[in-house]
């Protein structure tokens, strides 16, 4: 084997550890690719994630050893419910791909969260959400930023498969509309977004 092919082997390797030891990572874009990491370039072009692609039918040991449980395991049923409502807020042109999408806010996700339950907003509701919130953004589903109360789909979101996107389609057909969002920054600029699943 060349010296070539073992450096890149070695390098390949190494990524692989930080991935397992920490999970999706956001590195400089000029990061050289990584085989088996999809790349996502963040929404502003100034970073990169690279985010493992997940064996076919991967389960629960295989996703915690690679750093991407499927869901928070505290209150996993609220957890999915909030995944759900931050995909309804922040994916609104369904015909395109769902990373980046588009910046969501908490009063939207009160909106929604509150007319699936088919009631006013209770005290514990925003409790609830944050502490989804806080567990979606941990596990790179969500990008969260509790201060400005925004939200943008997490770098995981890449690794769904063309029947996932169909799926969530269907989801949020169902789901309540959300409010149009007011940000803290009104402009939000729009940027090309690449993914790339690299397998060599």
């Amino acid at each position: 084997m060349s010296t070539e092919a073992v450096e890149r082997r070695l390098y390949n390797a190494m990524w692989w550890a930080k991935v397992q030891s920490a999970g999706p990572l956001e590195v400089d874009p000029d990061t050289p690719a990584v085989a088996g990491l999809t790349r996502a370039t963040s929404p502003d072009g100034s970073t990169v994630w690279l985010v493992p692609t997940l064996p076919s039918g991967a389960g629960h040991s295989v996703l915690e050893e690679l750093g991407a449980p499927p869901v928070a395991v505290e209150q996993p049923n609220e957890t999915a419910r909030l995944l759900a409502i931050c995909v309804t807020c922040c994916w609104t042109d369904r015909s395109a791909p769902a990373w980046p999408g588009v910046t969501g806010t908490l009063t939207q996700i009160r909106s929604v969260y509150a007319a699936m339950r088919g009631r006013p907003e209770q005290s514990s509701d925003l409790t609830l959400i944050i502490g989804s919130l806080r567990r979606l953004h941990a596990t790179h589903w969500i990008r969260w930023d509790e201060k400005a109360a925004e939200i943008r789909l997490g770098p995981r979101v890449i690794t769904w498969t063309a029947a996932d996107l169909s799926t969530l389609r269907d989801l949020c057909r169902h789901l309540p509309e959300p409010p149009p969002a007011v940000l803290s920054a009104q402009a939000e600029p729009e940027s090309d977004e690449r993914q790339e699943v690299l397998d060599d």
